[in-house]
Parts: C-alpha cells; structure tokens; sequence
C-alpha cells in the first residue's frame, strides 16, 4: 500500500499541483488533502486526444469542485507546436506542460509545483536518458529548485504504481485512464514501460524497477553536485555567453561536460551525444562551420571567442478557459 502521508516529503508551502485527471496525479491530490496543504490544480489540454481529452478536463474540473480546490485549464495546440519546433509529440508535450505550470505558479503567486511521477517513471525515465546517450542514465529529482526560482516536487517518487492504484481503490476514488498509455507503439516511454522493462526483469529474474529506479536518484544527485561545482567556474560572460579562452588546453572530457552542462542550462530539449558532440566540434580553432542546429529551434553560434544560442521561436499558443 502507498506509505502513510507523514512518510512522504511533501511540500510545506502552497502548490501548484499538475492535475490530468489520471491515477497518479488524482492520488497527489488526495495527499495533498489529507496533509493540508493549499493547492492551486492546473490541467493542461494539449490538443491530443480530441473527445477524450476533453473528458478528462470535465472529470479534473468536477473533481476540483468536489473538494474545493481551485482550479484552471489550458489548452494548447501540441501537434501544431511539434510541427513547428520539430520535436516530438511526446517531447513538445511535456514542454509546454512545464511551461504553463510555471507560469500559473508565477500567476497565482506561488512558488512550488507538485507533480505525480512515481518509481515506475523514474525507471522509464533513466532508461530512457540512458539510450539518448547525453548524461546517462539520470532521472528525476524529488525536490529540485529551477533557476526562475521555483521549486518543483515529487512526493511520489519513491512509490510504486501498484501500490497508487491499490490506495485509490482503498478510498472509493476513481481516475481518468489514458488508453494511449497501454500501446506499445504510441509513445517511446511506452514501449520502456510495456517491452523494455518486464524483459529486463524476466532477464534478471526480479523486479529492476526499485533498483533502476533507486540507481536513476543517485546519478541524479551526482549529476546535480557536479553542476552545482561547475556553476562556480568562470564559464560564462556577464551575458550569458560561454567563454571559450577558459577552455583553452582543457580535455575534451571537460569539454562535452561544459558543453552538456551549458544547453541543458539553456532549455535545449531532447539533448543526445549527438548534439553534445556536434557543439563540442564548434570549439575546435580554425575550423569553418560557425553554427550548429539544435532540437526546438535552438542554434548554437561562435563567434568573438564565445558560445552562444539563439532560438528562432514557435508562436505561444495557449489558451487559458
């Protein structure tokens, strides 16, 4: 069963909470009751799933209403955004899901995000991050402060979908089911969750997800004090610039790492080996080729001894109901 609320690290401050109206994020919500905590629900429509999307709202607007908690959707053309940033449907959703999140916290003048991912995720996640090649295999942080000053949690991430699923029929609480979710050839994340993972379980003869999960949260700890340690170099210029003289005579080792570190910090999406080391090649004296195209319309320049990004913007298309 899902351990008891006084064991979870749950935020002590108001929150925004990402509500979709499925199993796990319906299970935050009824937490996030239980603890007390004041709460703002946010559903983000992406444009997707035509009628059942929009059943999804009504169930997340209704269940709001039921236990008093304020509440607001917004929609958002995910197929048309994709198109024109040239990313995935996947990728362009979770994007814009992030973004709007932000900016409602910014709205409704909090300062914290609650979303739902659990343990399952997190293994999804790290195989995931792992086949793309750029940071290995790094998940999600339970608790995460992002440089606009929001903190975004995720009390659940220690928790097992099956035991979610098991505390809300405990509870008499029903949820939303994305179909999607159970077809192998809808998402990549799907095929991780539905191929990939039992495989790797039959292979090893036990469960992996507690362990890919649990090794997923120390990469990421790592990875967050090696950046916290790269944060204090000298690296950028008062604008934002990457200063390429500090990376004179260094290793291309420390090179991909700056470089990693440097576009993630930028907000480039989907980051592989591919784009890392197609940046490093940028850095190299006396070659031609001054720029490189990065995922979501990001295109990284040298010039005057400096690195630097630029983005040629997809017009916003949210709107708030």
């Amino acid at each position: 069963m899902l351990p008891r609320v006084d064991q979870l690290e749950l935020p002590g401050e108001a929150v925004v909470l990402g509500l979709s109206g499925g199993r796990d994020s319906v299970a935050l919500l009824r937490i996030l009751l239980l603890h007390g905590t004041p709460m703002f629900a946010c559903h983000v429509h992406h444009g997707i799933r035509g009628r059942a999307a929009d059943e999804d709202a009504e169930f997340c607007r209704v269940l709001c209403e039921n236990f008093s908690v304020p509440y607001e959707e917004y929609r958002i053309d995910v197929p048309q955004l994709a198109r024109d940033n040239g990313t995935s449907l996947e990728t362009e959703a979770r994007l814009q899901r992030r973004r709007v999140l932000a900016e409602h916290a910014r709205k409704v003048k909090v300062c914290a995000v609650a979303l739902a991912h659990h343990a399952d995720d997190q293994a999804e996640t790290a195989l995931f991050n792992l086949c793309r090649g750029a940071a290995g295999p790094r998940g999600m942080q339970s608790v995460y402060r992002d440089s606009d000053g929001i903190t975004w949690w995720r009390p659940l991430l220690r928790c097992r979908r099956a035991e979610i699923t098991a505390w809300l029929q405990k509870i008499g609480q029903s949820w939303r089911e994305d179909m999607t979710n159970a077809e192998p050839d809808a998402a990549t994340r799907n095929k991780i969750r539905l191929q990939i993972l039992p495989a790797l379980s039959e292979a090893l003869g036990r469960d992996v997800i507690p362990t890919v999960a649990r090794s997923a949260e120390v990469q990421s700890e790592v990875a967050e004090a090696f950046e916290e340690a790269l944060s204090a170099l000298p690296l950028m210029d008062p604008q934002g610039r990457l200063y390429l003289p500090f990376l004179a005579g260094k290793t291309e080792a420390f090179h991909r790492a700056v470089v990693h570190f440097y576009l993630k910090r930028c907000g480039v999406p989907e980051l592989s080996e591919r784009h890392v080391r197609g940046v490093c090649a940028l850095l190299v004296p006396g070659i031609p080729q001054h720029s490189y195209n990065l995922p979501s319309g990001f295109i990284a320049h040298r010039a005057h001894k400096r690195l630097f990004l630029e983005r040629v913007e997809a017009p916003s298309d949210v709107l708030s109901l």
